[in-house]
């Protein structure tokens, strides 16, 4: 039996990832830890289901919450906040730790994980994002100790098993998001709920937002950079907007391999509880007749500058990819709290990008700190920035 703990449980990873576990044996895995943000009424469900696990919350206002409604919890309660986290990590040294945290919040509880000897399902972009150079660096083999939990990366993961030496450049595919057939400057003046209108996933607000604007897929390239030691000029993106082909590789006699399956989470998550172990998908599987009309549309970077912002970070390396995500995050909150428009997320970004000095990473406490003067700098030029 595995032990599992789930970061970011009440989030859209996190409940999938609860129901991938649930739908299996019972004694194939033991959840032992949970942590959650402020959802408390989902949490307290989870915690009812899984009996024996201990918890962590976001804030002590969430945990006050939680135990006021029902004191026997809080014997289980490893406390809250970062510290919180990481005490229950630290005694929980599970087999795997699912860290489907949104935001930088998610970069401590990875390395504590991998610290405590945990394998590590990692859904939290941030962590590759901003410190996959520490962790290329610190781990022998990264593959070993962190399974991507993307539906591209876990793609990537099944193509390139025992021939990646043969590749010559990998390929992932993006649905284009609500606007991948309209021109940025008629986007302007979109709705915050045409922007959450993904056509083919169903994900948090987060990353649906970066996914409209093509930011998402700019950090799955840093993303599979880091995990798959590809430099970026062999990594490539093409438009799918079916979302069956997750990703493609061209091997060097210059022939195509696909990868297909649904757009479903559940997957993904099932081959990170499991892997290298394949098992039966309980679910929908993908059916021939759904491949009949399959579309691949060459990627106008023009069209996208956000996508093109995240790859200028990627070259620059250092702190830029912080300073990229950091300001992304709290661009998005603003826009999702009615506060700027929609391309102002753009505008903010490489407004922090050309004020920042860069600097080399050599710990997490060079990445924070770079967070940190991101987050200053929009706060010090713009009223509205909203913080999480």
């Amino acid at each position: 039996m595995k032990t599992v703990v789930i970061l970011g449980s009440t989030g859209s990873i996190g409940r999938a990832t609860v129901g991938v576990i649930r739908s299996q044996p019972d004694n194939e895995f033991e959840v032992v830890g949970l942590v959650a943000g402020s959802n408390v009424q989902e949490f307290e469900k989870q915690l009812s289901l899984f009996k024996q696990a201990a918890f962590a919350l976001g804030s002590e206002k969430a945990l006050a919450t939680l135990v006021k409604n029902d004191s026997h919890l809080k014997e289980r309660a490893a406390g809250y906040g970062q510290e919180g986290i990481t005490e229950l990590l630290s005694e929980a040294s599970a087999d795997i730790v699912v860290n489907a945290m949104v935001g930088i919040s998610g970069l401590v509880p990875t390395f504590v994980s991998l610290e405590a000897g945990s394998k590590v399902a990692l859904a939290n972009k941030e962590t590759l994002v901003t410190a996959g150079e520490i962790l290329k660096r610190e781990t022998a083999d990264i593959l070993d100790r962190i399974i991507p939990v993307d539906s591209e990366h876990f793609s990537l993961l099944r193509l390139l098993s025992g021939v990646s030496s043969e590749i010559e450049d990998i390929i992932l595919t993006a649905s284009g998001g609500p606007f991948y057939n309209r021109q940025p400057v008629s986007l302007k003046n979109v709705a915050i709920e045409d922007v959450l209108s993904h056509p083919t996933w169903n994900m948090g607000k987060k990353v649906t937002v970066d996914s409209a604007l093509l930011l998402n897929k700019g950090l799955e390239v840093i993303e599979a950079h880091w995990l798959f030691g590809f430099p970026y000029e062999r990594i490539g993106v093409v438009i799918h907007p079916q979302s069956i082909v997750h990703s493609l590789v061209r091997m060097r006699d210059g022939s195509l391999s696909a990868h297909m399956a649904p757009a479903d989470m559940k997957l993904p998550i099932m081959n990170a509880l499991y892997y290298p172990v394949v098992k039966e998908f309980p679910w929908e599987e993908l059916k021939l007749g759904d491949l009949g009309n399959l579309e691949f549309i060459e990627f106008d970077k023009k069209r996208f500058p956000a996508f093109d912002l995240a790859m200028k970070a990627a070259r620059m390396g250092g702190t830029a990819t912080t300073v990229l995500n950091a300001a992304d995050e709290i661009a998005v909150e603003s826009f999702l709290s009615g506060k700027i428009e929609f391309l102002t997320i753009i505008d903010w970004i490489e407004e922090a990008l050309s004020a920042h000095r860069l600097e080399t990473i050599d710990s997490i406490d060079d990445v924070l700190e770079a967070d940190r003067w991101t987050r200053d700098f929009l706060a010090s030029r713009h009223n509205e920035a909203i913080f999480i």
